[in-house]
């Protein structure tokens, strides 16, 4: 049953589609031909990308940090409003410098309404449902922006051209997500030391060395799963031609990923009463592998590509909850804001050379060795999942000991 106190996660949900849609995915549909335009390289135009993601991880921990101190409703309001124009001003660049200072601007002011933000933001709130629901809820919605603004940004495309397309998503994201951040975020917060109305799980905290060997590895992983993301939203569809199959059909099968990417959270939904973060990462990266696997051997084919899309939008969609609640399991809600905020800088600092990367692999040897080397990334975040210590173990540890 739906109350009040699940309005905030619903209107954040679709403020997810939109911000993601306009702020990640539309780039692999208009890039490439911004950069035909503006005399650049493929390369050379997702190289432009890269840097302003990496700046994008350097607001992060920003935006975590003023969460914490003021509530996510200005936060988000005002960055919606500045990404808003960062939009807008892309529809006007006729110059490499031109593209690359509204990149950066938009890139950084996503760093403040996307998903790290909108956790904190609900964490905050003394709702009666937890914060675990509250995110699970939100990525249910996020996960159909790439089946919505992949085809959309295609079709608009086609009929405008990409300077009047930047345009209409710049005007949607403000008449849209300015008032659902504004009006969404309005409810009473958590007051330190008073507590909140929804029961928080009783998770035992990492501790001492563990604490740190925990956070380690766990950013690791969270780096290796995450770099092989960042090239999937901007190169899938390149990619995927390359292996054979119509401009049409790869954003067809990228379209797939998305209401995939919901049924995974929403079987976690089902079941996230019950299933540690732990458990659930472990689930999201299995599903991921399985569909790269897919891929890889059967990616030529119709039948393959559209059941590696499924299985990988699963994986993807169940990745995104645990990012948000393996953290807040681990190391507890005081700071969390700012905790995401410095997990996000490195992950991102680190995964913003990936579209530079994964464009240059495919530029030289071909989209199906590009896939090949996202897969060896998942392999990376597969083995160092294995070394984040279990709280629930070391506690029994040293209970015993």
């Amino acid at each position: 049953m739906i109350t009040r106190d699940h309005l905030p996660a619903i209107g954040l949900g679709f403020s997810q589609i939109i911000g993601y849609g306009i702020l990640m995915y539309a780039y692999a549909i208009l890039l490439p031909h911004m950069a035909e335009d503006l005399g650049l390289s493929l390369s050379g135009v997702f190289g432009i990308l890269s840097l302003g993601l990496f700046f994008g991880g350097m607001m992060s921990p920003v935006a975590g940090k003023l969460v914490d101190r003021y509530g996510g409703r200005w936060v988000m309001t005002i960055g919606s409003a500045i990404a808003a124009a960062a939009v807008l001003s892309l529809g006007h660049v006729n110059s490499t410098a031109q593209l690359f200072i509204a990149i950066l601007l938009a890139e950084g002011a996503g760093m403040f309404v996307l998903y790290n933000v909108a956790f904190a933001s609900v964490a905050r709130l003394d709702l009666a449902i937890p914060p675990q629901k509250s995110i699970s809820i939100i990525t249910l919605f996020g996960g159909v922006a790439s089946t919505i603004f992949w085809p959309l940004t295609l079709t608009l495309y086609t009929a405008l051209g990409w300077q009047t397309t930047w345009t209409v998503l710049g005007v949607t994201l403000l008449v849209t997500c300015v008032p659902i951040h504004f009006f969404a975020l309005r409810g009473l917060e958590v007051m330190p030391g008073s507590p909140p109305k929804s029961p928080r799980p009783n998770w035992p905290e990492l501790t001492g060395k563990t604490r740190k060997h925990g956070m380690l590895w766990m950013v690791i992983s969270f780096v290796c799963s995450g770099y092989l993301m960042g090239a999937v939203m901007t190169l899938w569809v390149t990619n995927v031609q390359d292996l054979g199959h119509s401009a049409a059909m790869a954003a067809l099968a990228g379209a797939v990923i998305g209401p995939f990417k919901t049924v995974g959270r929403f079987f976690e939904m089902l079941v996230s009463r019950n299933m540690y973060p732990r458990v659930t990462y472990a689930l999201s990266l299995g599903l991921m592998f399985a569909g790269f696997a897919v891929l890889l051997v059967f990616g030529f084919t119709l039948p393959g590509l559209m059941l590696a899309a499924a299985l990988y939008g699963m994986g993807d969609g169940i990745k995104t909850i645990a990012r948000g609640t393996l953290p807040l399991a681990l190391f507890g809600a005081k700071g969390y804001g700012a905790r995401l905020g410095w997990i996000s800088f490195v992950q991102m600092g680190i995964n913003a050379s990936a579209p530079f990367a994964f464009a240059w692999i495919t530029q030289a040897f071909g989209g199906w060795w590009s896939f090949l080397i996202m897969t060896l990334c998942l392999c990376c975040a597969i083995a160092t999942f294995q070394l984040i210590p279990d709280p629930r173990t070391t506690a029994t540890d040293s209970a015993l000991g």
